[in-house]
């Protein structure tokens, strides 16, 4: 074999891994795609940010909400938690929610040391007056 074969043998074989990256690959034997796929939801922003009755207490969980919460709580693929809003707090109970908070699950970080019982508190007050997007899409239906 010349030196110039063996380059090329080389050369094919380091670029054949990336001429086959594009395609599914198989993981435990699921199929899986490196690339992330784009799901788009309809969602009215200037709903969510259009000012409510809310009492100074309930707009501070709503905030809170926003930040720690509401990235996984969505109900779908990309947000696997759960909807929350009023029907969960009054199918579950005030106090089963603050200790889910704090504790946390399976899929789900406890934020007991990284919020304050108030600001834990705050969250469920806000939750007793939320619908979620869905819910209301929903019970329009």
């Amino acid at each position: 074999m010349t030196g110039r074969l063996r380059w090329r043998i080389a050369v094919l074989a380091a670029l054949l891994p990336l001429a086959s990256g594009a395609q599914a690959q198989q993981r435990n034997g699921e199929a899986y795609s490196t690339v992330p796929e784009v799901v788009r939801e309809p969602y009215d922003m200037r709903a969510f940010v259009a000012p409510l009755p809310l009492s100074a207490t309930e707009q501070q969980g709503r905030a809170l909400f926003a930040q720690r919460c509401a990235n996984c709580h969505g109900g779908t693929r990309q947000r696997p938690g759960p909807l929350l809003g009023k029907t969960t707090v009054e199918r579950l109970g005030e106090a089963a929610i603050q200790e889910k908070v704090k504790k946390g699950s399976a899929m789900m970080p406890g934020f007991e040391h990284t919020l304050q019982p108030a600001q834990i508190d705050r969250i469920t007050a806000f939750l007793k007056t939320f619908t979620p997007p869905r819910a209301q899409a929903a019970a329009i239906e």
